[in-house]
Parts: C-alpha cells; structure tokens; sequence
C-alpha cells in the first residue's frame, strides 16, 4: 500500500501527544517534520484560547488550517464554541461556555504553517471567513424569543432581544465580557438592586435577569428594595441546587457606572435636602391603599363624571383596541381602562394624591399633580388580550348578502370584518417616567409598589425641573441675543443717521465756502472802480446767504428761517410758493 499522498493543496495532519515519553511526528507533502518544527499547546490552553478569541482566531493566531484545527479539537474531545456563540455575546445575550472534560491528553500539537507569505494571508481570510460562517450565525432559541421579564425591578421595557442577527469577527469580542459565577452572582443581586450590579459589570439590568434565569438564581422580586429601604423585614430567597452550568459567559455592553449612594432609595433621592427625603421616605414606608368603601379624594370624586361621560360617547365598536389615541386626545383614564377597574385606578391614585399633598404638592383638576411646583402627570393603562374574533349575528347578515351579491355583479363590496378582538384583561401599567413602568404580574400587583411610585414623582418632578430650568436658559439666552441684536440695529441706525446729518452738513458748508469765494472774487473785479451802492447792498446779500448756508454760523434768514443743515439736499431744497 502507497503510504505517500499527493494533494494540490498542503495536507496537515496533527498527532496528539499523549505522555511525555511518545515522540511526536507530523507529515506534510510526505516528508516527516522535527519537533522544533511544530507548535506545541497544551489541551487546557487551547480550549481557554479557544473560547476567548473563537476557532477562527486560534487558525490565524497560529496561522493553522482552520478544519484541520477542528478535527484537532475532536480528536483530543475539545468542546468548541456552538453556532451563533459570538452573535450573541457581542449583543449581551446569555451564553453557556462548554466545559473541558477530563481526559489523559496533557498536550496538544499542530505543524507551523510555511507558505509564501501571500498565500498565508489568503488561507487565514479563508479560515475567517469560513469561522464566521459556521460559528456567528445566530439561531433563535426560544429563550431568545421571551421578553417583558416579569421580575423586572426597575419596571423598564425589556424588549432587548429584538437585535438583529449578525456576524461578529473574533477580535470584536476579545478582552470585553464577564465571566458570571452563579454562587457570586446570587450573593451580589441580593445584597444590591440589579440596576447596580448591572453597572458594575457594564450590562444592562435586563441581561442580568437572563443570565440569573439560565444559572437558576432567583432574584428580589418587585418592591423588595421598597420594603427594605422603609425599614420592613423581607425574606430571602434561597439558592436551589441545581444540575445546569454554574458558570457562564457574557458580553460588556458599555462601561461600568459608579454609585454614589449605597442606599437604592437615597440614591434616587440625592437631590433633596436632608430634611425633605427624610420626610419623603417616611411617607414612603407609611402609604397604603384606602379602604374599598372609603371616600375618595374629592378631586378624584368631581373627575369620574369626565370619564363617565367620554366612555358613554365613545364611538369605537367592541373589541377594537384600545390606546391612547392622539388625535381625538381623550380625557386622562377615558378609553383605556375598563370599568371594572376604573375603582381599582381610582383608589390607587388616592393613595397616591394624599401622601402628596401631605408632603406639600396639589391634585389639579384633571387629576395632574404639582410635586415640588412641578407640573407632573401619569399615564394608566389596562392590558387587553388578543383573541379570535367571533362572527356577530350582524355581520354573517352583511356577509350572507355580500356573497348573494357577489354573484349578481362583480362590484360589491365586502364588509370589513376583524379577525381579531381586544379584551381588557384587568392588569395594569402606570408610566410616570419616560420608558419606565410598573406594572401588574403573575406574581405581584402594582399596589405593592405604591412607594416606588411615590419616589418616582419626585424622580419625576427633578427631570421637569431640570428640563424647565433649560428651557427657561434657552429661552435667556434667546432674548438676551434678541436685546443684543436690537441694542445693536439702534446703535447702527443711529449711527447711520448721524453720518448721513454730517454729511449734509458737510455739503451746506461746502455751498457757503463756493459762495464766500464768488463775492470775494466780485469784490476782487471792482477794486479799480470801486464798489457802487448796488454792489456793495448785493455783496452784503450774498455773505449774509453763505452765513445762513454756513452750518459753524447758522445765521437765520429773514425769510427762510433757520437752516436744517442735517437733513438731506431734496428736504432742503428751496422752494417757490405757487398761488392756488
């Protein structure tokens, strides 16, 4: 049997060494390498690189043959990466890094790659290339597909997994991901809320709930830090056992932030004096839902009649859905809350409004509040269910005579009729900051969350501040700019009026001087002679005229008055007086 092979291309085949005394031998072309020849690697060190830089980057950093690498790894049972591993640690999404089994392999070798340089170059594209292929294509998992935590305790939207797929090279991910240990994790989001130890490792807090739902770490639920930071004792979930990873893998998403305030509640209240979060966290810790056959509050009481009576006028058909609509701009509850939680929203916002007034805000009429003498509103809306909709004894009428006449003429029309129906289904969301919520779950109610909503108020009523407070900056500057501007076009016309008055003068001046010259040259012609009497009379005439048209001396005129030397020679043009 021929034991020489003869490829177009190079062949590399790696041996695995398995102890200390085997003497390893690799073939290329047919011809046997020395050792000196090879890279060598241990098996735990290729899988570490392996899983920190991809398959693709471990061919290129040892300029190998990617499939050969692959086999490589086979052969010495070397998990790699799975298909879309990169895709989804680039974009923050929980990963699962395959453990290295035991195995008697200590280490691993693979031949030096001695192309010309050029072809070197091309072959390592080619690994790339065909790394991303088999490695970055993201496939959606079912977990991928899951949103809207209901463990949230920020209340924010939690649509993070609508990223579209991609493919990410190797050195897009190297050096910038956290490794999450699940014993550590567990200590660390219950002695701090999730946003905070989201910033310490620079993730989101929505992809700390998902890597603590793949580890099985439970976490605090809603209105725990609430409860904790008004003083109440909360039990502590427990860490169950578990037979899935303990260990995984995760993209940073941006830089860390640092916390001021170890204190989630103060934290969020730094902008208050001492006093006024004292006085704050206090009404925090006392609120409570009133009683379901209380008295409401009378701003509360007078608004009923206002969504009574928008519902009662409310043209759309049953089972459309419903949200707030923009255009017809109805009354704050009209439309969005069925009336069989309207009592639930209204003793809600009566919790609410007296712990505000207690802390000196208002209620407005259209139940609007005045936190700090900042004008702050709340959004409430009631989820509805999407179901099939069921053909109404009215619309198989329409139907039945739409298809009669269908076949009559080819111009009928066919009734519009929905496939699907919207039905309240009793749970809550209240927006009082932007792109942040509370909402109603399967495990907890919004009520239990009242004193988070308190805080966020005043969270709120900050923003608005801040926000009217540049405003109103903007709006300084704005008119400082105008007044400047105006200022300056006083100062310019001024200006322009008084060069143009110069001149004018000038010329008047100009007139005088030509006149002087004309009688001295006049009086110079008749010097022989000597001036006769009706000469020297014209010759006083005329300096007397220069004196008038002389701005320095401005001598009246018996008749024409004094001269306006500043205005324009069209307005002080001598003029006849013509008899009517």
């Amino acid at each position: 049997m021929n034991t020489r092979f003869r490829f177009h291309g190079i062949m590399t085949t790696f041996m695995v060494i398995c102890s200390s005394t085997y003497t390893p031998y690799w073939t290329k072309g047919g011809r046997i390498l020395t050792e000196e020849q090879a890279s060598k690697i241990t098996r735990e060190q290729l899988y570490n690189e392996i899983w920190e830089i991809s398959v693709a980057g471990v061919a290129k950093k040892y300029n190998a043959d990617y499939n050969d690498l692959l086999k490589l790894c086979k052969e010495a049972d070397i998990p790699v990466p799975p298909s879309g591993y990169w895709v989804k640690l680039k974009f923050g999404k929980p990963v699962e890094q395959l453990s290295l089994p035991e195995s008697s392999i200590v280490e691993v070798a693979f031949p030096a790659n001695d192309k010309p340089k050029r072809i070197r170059k091309a072959v390592a594209k080619k690994s790339v290339e065909k790394d991303l292929v088999h490695e970055d294509v993201t496939e959606k998992t079912p977990e991928d597909e899951s949103d809207n935590n209901p463990d949230d305790e920020t209340g924010e939207n939690l649509d993070d997994d609508d990223v579209e797929d991609d493919y990410v090279p190797y050195l897009g991910v190297s050096g910038k991901h956290n490794t999450y240990n699940r014993e550590k994790l567990y200590k660390e989001v219950w002695a701090n809320p999730v946003v905070k130890v989201a910033a310490q490792y620079g993730v989101s807090d929505v992809a700390i709930h998902k890597i603590c739902k793949k580890l099985k770490v439970p976490t605090p639920p809603l209105g725990y830090w609430a409860k904790v930071s008004a003083g109440a004792k909360v039990a502590k979930t427990p860490l169950p056992k578990t037979n899935g990873p303990t260990q995984i893998t995760g993209a940073k998403t941006f830089e860390g932030v640092k916390e001021k305030s170890s204190d989630p509640a103060k934290q969020s209240l730094e902008f208050l004096s001492d006093t006024e979060r004292e006085k704050v966290l206090s009404a925090v810790k006392a609120i409570e839902m009133p009683a379901e056959n209380a008295q409401l509050h009378k701003k509360i009481a007078a608004y009923r009649s206002v969504v009574k009576s928008w519902n009662q006028k409310d043209r759309k058909e049953e089972g459309a859905q419903r949200k707030k609509d923009y255009y017809y701009n109805p009354p704050f509850l009209a439309g969005v809350i069925s009336n069989e939680s309207l009592p639930r929203v209204y003793r809600i916002l009566d919790a609410l409004f007296r712990r505000v007034e207690g802390l000196g805000g208002s209620v407005n009429d259209d139940l609007s509040l005045l936190v700090r003498n900042e004008h702050v509103s709340i959004e409430i809306a009631e989820g509805q269910d999407k179901v099939e909709h069921v053909i109404t004894k009215q619309e198989a009428q329409a139907l039945i005579k739409y298809r009669d006449e269908k076949r009559r003429s080819s111009w009928a029309s066919e009734p519009q009729i929905r496939k699907y129906d919207y039905v309240f289904n009793g749970r809550l969301r209240i927006n009082i900051r932007q792109s942040r919520y509370f909402r109603d779950t399967d495990k907890i109610n919004i009520e239990s969350r009242l004193g988070e909503m308190l805080i966020e108020l005043y969270e709120e009523s900050e923003v608005i501040r801040l926000d009217r407070e540049a405003r109103e900056e903007e709006a300084r500057k704005k008119e400082e700019a105008e007044r400047r501007k105006e200022e300056r076009r006083k100062r310019y016309n001024r200006e322009v009026e008084r060069t143009i008055a110069l001149e004018n003068a000038a010329l008047d001046f100009e007139t005088a001087c030509r006149i002087r010259a004309y009688v001295k040259a006049v009086t110079a012609s008749c010097e022989h002679d000597g001036l006769d009497e009706e000469t020297a009379a014209w010759v006083d005439w005329a300096t007397k005229k220069a004196d008038w048209f002389d701005p320095t001396v401005a001598r009246d005129d018996e008749l024409f008055g004094e001269r306006e030397h500043e205005k324009s020679s069209s307005e002080k043009a001598l003029k006849e007086i013509w008899r009517w």
